[in-house]
């Protein structure tokens, strides 16, 4: 059984991935979620190596994963993966991604139908404009106006080199660290205008998708009822759509448990149908 960290050049960039399973069994690719790594999926992963082949990749500028340039769009980030995918010679594959990751997925399903056997898209972002609660109030207006977000960031900068003598000194510092540790996160959800955004949302393209679809949403979620019901309403009939309790950015073991018990009948369903060449999985 393969158990093994690699990296690989790309002509963006260079990737970085963790791939556990073995390669005769159906590929599941992990994408992680917008302020994540690979290592996201490292328990997710283990436990479903018995069953699938599967790689957890750094998308490109995150983890291990360095790109030549910071990616400035979703489009970016899925042709690194058809890159990748194609190197590695895996046609045919299954995609599972969480929130941003889930938004590539997505998004490279629609340009690749061919390559995709199904996809679970977990608290998918890309399914409407950038108002995305998870982040806080405070950041709505961040998401609105990137000039103010780059200026926010600066100022955070300079208040770090004074010190952490103080409360907000403090928290100031916390906040650089976090948003400069994730550089390409700002790019894609902060540091782009609506309309550029805009142009790359899949709501109105879900009808597209032809391979089977499991959206699983965190019932907790203050979007649940409204982009989530709007994202559920306009997907293809191969798709089902499921809550998740208590789900958060980094999965508990009690979410972790639930996402490899979902994947892996969603997988095992498919691959039932593919066995007996039958069309219509659902």
């Amino acid at each position: 059984m393969v158990a093994c960290s690699s990296r690989i050049k790309l002509s963006v960039g260079q990737i970085s991935w963790r791939e556990v399973g073995d390669a005769r069994l159906p590929t599941v690719i992990f994408l992680h979620g917008s302020w994540h790594d690979r290592t996201q999926w490292q328990e997710a992963i283990a436990i479903l190596s018995s069953s699938f082949h599967c790689l957890a990749i750094d998308l490109l500028g995150y983890g291990n994963s360095t790109a030549i340039e910071t990616p400035t769009a979703i489009s970016i980030e899925v042709d690194a993966l058809h890159e990748f995918l194609t190197a590695l010679k895996l046609h045919s594959v299954y995609l599972v991604g969480h929130s941003l990751g889930a938004w590539v997925a997505l998004s490279y399903t629609l340009k690749f139908p061919d390559r995709v056997l199904g996809v679970v898209a977990i608290s998918p972002e890309g399914s409407a404009l950038p108002t995305w609660q998870q982040y806080g109030r405070s950041t709505i207006w961040l998401l609105s106006q990137p000039w103010l977000f780059t200026l926010w960031l600066r100022s955070l900068q300079i208040l770090t080199s004074l010190g952490d003598g103080d409360v907000f000194l403090a928290k100031s510092q916390a906040y650089w660290h976090f948003f400069t540790k994730f550089p390409t996160t700002c790019k894609l959800l902060f540091e782009r205008s609506t309309g550029e955004i805009k142009l790359e949302l899949i709501t109105d393209r879900l009808a597209q998708i032809r391979s089977p679809l499991l959206v699983l949403n965190n019932e907790n979620a203050a979007l649940h009822t409204s982009e989530s019901g709007e994202f559920s309403t306009r997907v293809v009939g191969k798709s089902k759509d499921k809550s998740i309790e208590r789900l958060n950015y980094a999965f508990s073991s009690t979410a972790t448990s639930y996402l490899t018990q979902e994947i892996t009948a969603f997988v095992d369903r498919i691959q039932a149908q593919i066995d007996r060449e039958e069309v219509e999985l659902w």
